[in-house]
């Protein structure tokens, strides 16, 4: 079974990194957490390896917890702040930024029609570009 590497707590930029990662190898659905494929008979990739298409929070839930997660019962406090700190800059970055012609929060952005693989795969980069900066910057 494949799996995403899990991530040390307190790296935005790095959980953001590897979300875009996830979507471009497993690829990505605008709605839901993952694609489930229930209309499948559970002999693709996906049920053999556990590993769906997701939308941007089910990128950045198996970027954080190391394969894609359903449910966020059963977790640590520094699993659970690692997961709402790389939700609240990305929704941030997208109200205050924008990307791909739109300031929106994350769910209206990503379920634009139009929306691509592509854009949201720029997006969690470019926010985690945007973040490195902003730490940098408070470093100083």
């Amino acid at each position: 079974m494949s799996s995403v590497s899990a991530l040390p707590t307190g790296n935005v930029h790095a959980v953001l990194d590897r979300a875009a990662l996830y979507l471009g190898r497993y690829g990505w659905t605008p709605t839901g957490l993952y694609d489930a494929h229930d209309a499948c008979p559970a002999k693709c990739a996906c049920h053999r390896t556990g590993t769906y298409p997701a939308s941007v929070l089910g990128a950045i839930r198996a970027a954080v917890f190391g394969r894609p997660r359903w449910y966020l019962t059963g977790i640590t406090d520094a699993e659970q702040r690692a997961y709402s700190a790389a939700v609240e800059w990305f929704n941030t970055y997208l109200i205050a930024v924008g990307h791909a012609g739109l300031h929106a929060p994350v769910f209206d952005w990503e379920t634009l029609p139009g929306r691509t693989p592509a854009d949201v795969i720029e997006a969690l980069c470019a926010a985690a570009i945007a973040y490195r900066r902003h730490t940098i910057r408070r470093a100083a």
